[in-house]
């Protein structure tokens, strides 16, 4: 049986360790808050008051961080501590760049390394129903797929170093762009009179398919319960998808990649950051944008 030190217990790490706990893991875990370190002991944590005190004789470590600086920080504070051949795997979102040097600072202290970036929200950690987007080599991610197992429903080794990165920021500029889409059919549609719940049936089942109509739709009462039954509460917030979208654009330049959608995108969600909506929903947007 493995042993964890799992590093970033907020919304999303305290789901997924839990879910690994379940499943009669040997967890350690750290945050800089130790009330989120506290909440997982009467499930079974085994605290770390600081990262040095992560045992050094873990297999894997895993990090769920809110940013790439403060990821690649933890990496820097805490690598040179850990044997030749800890997994250190990184489920945060972070850029691309950065997801390859961490990979590379491992390489240099012969530790294995993947880029897992997830999909699927707050709830889908909760239940274990997370996508893995991972980057990095065959044998790390065969090391780790027991663990992904766990705590998500799916996860593809998508390429080398940094891969996992690359996609996660290709979907969530998709999603982006399609979920301001979905808002101005909808809106549209209101204007021309038609009932938003039948429209949400022909939607959902003809061309127009797509997750964020027939999973989360934006319109309150309609198909699926979703944050828009909620006064738009985030699972997914505005804040965090311009983040992603930020990540996206860095991406776009560097590539010199041609996508106009997905920079309009990440212009309206900056809008709505700067109006202080950047703690709601995401699917917001579709209101935002009236």
């Amino acid at each position: 049986m493995k042993k964890i030190g799992f590093i970033g217990l907020g919304n999303m790490g305290a789901k997924m360790v839990t879910n690994l706990l379940k499943a009669n893991y040997e967890v350690i875990g750290y945050d800089i808050k130790e009330e989120f370190i506290d909440q997982l002991l009467i499930k079974g944590l085994q605290k770390a008051s600081n990262l040095n005190n992560i045992p050094t004789d873990v297999d894997i470590i895993i990090t769920m961080l809110p940013n790439g600086n403060i990821v690649e920080k933890v990496y820097e504070s805490i690598i040179d501590s850990f044997k030749p051949g800890t997994l250190f795997v990184d489920c945060s979102t972070i850029d691309v760049d950065k997801a390859k040097d961490l990979h590379k600072k491992c390489e240099v202290r012969k530790l294995f390394s993947l880029d897992a970036p997830v999909s699927g929200g707050v709830g889908g950690a909760a239940d274990g129903s997370l996508t893995f987007m991972v980057g990095g080599k065959t044998n790390a991610y065969n090391l780790m797929l027991p663990l992904f197992e766990v705590m998500g429903k799916k996860s593809l080794l998508c390429g080398s170093s940094g891969s996992g990165q690359a996609t996660k920021a290709c979907n969530n500029m998709l999603l982006a762009t399609t979920m301001i889409g979905v808002g101005e059919a909808f809106n549209l549609g209101n204007n021309l009179g038609l009932d938003p719940e039948k429209l949400f049936e022909i939607l959902s089942t003809s061309t127009g398919s797509c997750w964020a109509v027939n999973s989360y739709c934006p319109i309150k009462g309609v198909g699926p319960k979703s944050p828009a039954d909620n006064d738009f509460q985030p699972g997914f917030s505005v804040d965090l998808m311009l983040k992603d979208l930020s990540i996206a654009l860095k991406a776009i330049e560097n590539t010199k990649t041609s996508a106009p959608f997905g920079t309009k995108a990440q212009e309206n969600f900056k809008k709505m950051v700067n109006n202080n909506k950047g703690s709601l929903d995401f699917s917001a947007i579709t209101i935002f944008n009236k």
